[in-house]
Order: C-alpha cells, then structure tokens, then sequence
C-alpha cells in the first residue's frame, strides 16, 4: 500500500459530462444555483482540504457557459468517465500528489466533515468512499412486476469526493473496464474498498427536483458575525492549556475550569453569533459540575448547541493579547486543534498573537486575553 506520513492531496473534480438527464441547454454543472455556476461550490469547498486542485471540464468549447478564475487549473474530459478522471490525475502526477480526492461536480453540497473523514481513513487505506444507508425497502422489479424484495441492511448508496491513493488509482483505472466510479474499478481488480459516514445533504444534481432540493441549502443561507473576549491571569501550579492542548505542566492559568482563555472565547464568540447565550451563564463558575472542566469538551457543547439552532462556523479569527506563551512555534499545533473540536476546516482558522506594547497587567506577564471573530452560516433547516 502506497502509504506515507506526509500525503500530499489533490482534488479532481469531475465536470466533463454533458448532463442528459437533467435537460436544457446548459450541462447541468455550469448551471446556476442561487447565482453561482453549479461546479463553483465544489471548488470553493474543496480547495481549503488540498495542495492542488483541476477541474476536468466537457471535450468542446464551455467557455460560454463558465468562467472560472484565471489561477483555476482545467484539464479536457475524455470518452469515458475514467479516461476523464486519467487526464486530471495525469496532472497531479505532474505535482507530486500522492493521495487524491475524485469529486463529482454536480454535488454542490458536500459537507466538511465528510471530506475529513475519507482522507482521514484513506491514510491507512487506499480506496476510501463516503456512504449512507438506504432508508426504503428496495425491490427488485422487472417491467411493473415485483420480482423480490432486498436485504437494503447490506445496501449502502454512494458518495463523492471518493479518496484514493493516486499510484493505486492510476493501476486499476488502466486495466478498468466502463466504470460509474473509481471504487468500481478498485471492486474489479480484487481490491478492498473502506467506507466512511456521509452526509444525506451530500446530493448529487440529476434532474429538475434535486435543483429544487438544492436550493433550500444555497438559498436560504445567513451569515452572522459574533465576538468573543476573555482574559485569565497566571496560576503557576496549573498546566497550561492553549486551545484544547497542553502546552506545558506549570505556568498554566487561573479559572473554574481548565483555564483555556482561547476556547472560552471561541465559546463565547459563537454563542454571541447565535443569540443563545454567553459561556458564564451556560456553563457557571461554581459548584463541583464544571470545576477543572476540561474546555475542549465545553466548546464541544456549545458547537452542539448552535448546529441544533440551525448554524455552523464557517470562519474564526483568534488573536492572543500578552507577552507568553510565544504563538509562532505551536501555531499549526493550536489550529489544527481547534479545527478539530469545531469540525470546521484548518484553513478557515487563524491564530496570531500580540502584545499591549508595554500597557497593562498583560504587558508584565500577569495573565493572557483573547479575542475572537466568528462567523457563522445558517443550515437550512426545511430539510433538517
């Protein structure tokens, strides 16, 4: 297995089809949804997670229906499915990919979390799908007549972005037969083929009432802007808690629970974004109930709670006030942290620290503040 500690990704969005089945003039990958051209969200989704990203676009002239930015790499579609798959990989060769993600284009709607869960398996496997359960008793029917019913415990409906390990993909597609997804061609060379959780909102544009469905999701999205402040003064016989990471054993800071001044503020920036509330009252500084409280699990909650009011973070700004710790040398650390416990991608934080130049308590090294901008997007709750 082609596997390594330091994958470097890319995205091949599929987007060479002609659409038939959704009719009009236009592939339905360039038509617009809520304004935007149909194969846009995908870019826009997709690009935070990889190093390097092609659209593969129809054979013939599309310029007249899309327009993407001139920094955009497009590759020509092939015959086939997978001869236009093959011309994007051949691309990524070129950079030095080694782990890939194939998207099909018409899927406007993919969630993050799913994108994190095949390349986070795909690390210890080489073909990884997202797939969700069949809800409907499935029948086998030739003509109008009920041939059997089928066991749907052993059916599974599935996904893009589909995750691979590009020199094993590259193998099974040379020697594939006509295949309606890569998993397919890994199923016919006798390869293995893991699965992760998708999403139900993940859907494919295929005809006219899944442009309907779809535009419930892009329509009707807010975005609302939220900050947050807190400041914690030095306890030097705690530990040192930064984002959900322990930072050292002593110098830590002082507070009901673990005293991490940079989740509190994450809290409460998204609480204030939501209108539910601030971190003291949800979570009071008294009593046994939240003493020592470990505040990843706390922001945890509160990211709960706003997804279960209809909205998600979809950016945070953090900026860290005082002379210790040093931010530069544990960023990456406190990022990816943080993206972890918000379930937002790494790309739509940032951490950054600075001093009160000399003003203040901060100034003498007697504590730390921070300061937070969230933005959060509502989640379209007609279909929830």
């Amino acid at each position: 297995m082609d596997k390594t500690d330091n994958p470097i990704w890319g995205a091949v969005i599929v987007a060479a089809g002609a659409g038939s089945r959704f009719g009009g003039d236009i592939p339905k990958q360039f038509t617009l949804l809520a304004g935007e051209p149909v194969v846009d969200f995908s870019v826009g989704i997709l690009k935070p997670f990889v190093d390097f990203l092609v659209v593969v676009t129809p054979p013939q002239d599309w310029s007249k229906w899309w327009k993407p930015s001139t920094s955009l790499k497009t590759v020509p579609g092939g015959e086939r499915r997978q001869d236009s798959v093959m011309n994007g990989l051949k691309y990524m060769m070129t950079q030095g990919v080694t782990h890939v993600l194939i998207h099909d284009g018409a899927r406007p709607n993919v969630d993050p979390a799913s994108i994190k869960r095949v390349m986070e398996a795909s690390i210890e496997n080489a073909a990884v799908i997202p797939v969700i359960p069949v809800r409907d008793t499935l029948k086998r029917v030739s003509g109008n007549i009920v041939l059997e019913t089928l066991n749907r415990e052993e059916l599974k409906l599935s996904q893009t972005p589909q995750a691979f390990h590009l020199k094993k993909l590259i193998e099974v597609l040379i020697t594939a037969e006509d295949v309606t997804d890569e998993a397919a061609a890994f199923e016919a060379a006798g390869l293995s083929v893991f699965t992760v959780k998708g999403s139900r909102t993940n859907i494919k544009l295929t005809d006219r009432e899944d442009a309907e469905l779809l535009s419930f999701f892009k329509e009707k999205q807010v975005r609302v802007i939220g900050t947050g402040l807190d400041f914690h003064p030095f306890a030097p016989e705690r530990p040192l808690y930064f984002c959900g990471c322990k930072l050292s054993e002593t110098n830590g800071l002082m507070g009901h629970s673990d005293g991490d001044v940079v989740l509190h503020a994450v809290a409460d920036a998204i609480l204030s974004a939501s209108r539910l509330g601030d971190i003291g009252t949800l979570f009071p500084p008294v009593g046994s109930k939240w003493k020592d409280a470990d505040s990843s699990k706390l922001l945890s909650i509160c990211v709960s709670k706003i997804s279960e009011a209809g909205w998600k973070i979809s950016r945070l700004d953090v900026t860290i006030i005082g002379e210790r710790p040093k931010i530069s040398p544990v960023r990456e650390l406190l990022m990816n942290r943080l993206s972890e416990i918000t379930e937002i991608p790494v790309d739509n934080i940032w951490i950054k620290g600075t001093t009160t130049n000399t003003i203040g308590d901060l100034a003498k090294g007697k504590g730390v503040g921070c300061s937070v901008l969230a933005e959060l997007e509502s989640i379209p709750r007609r279909l929830l």
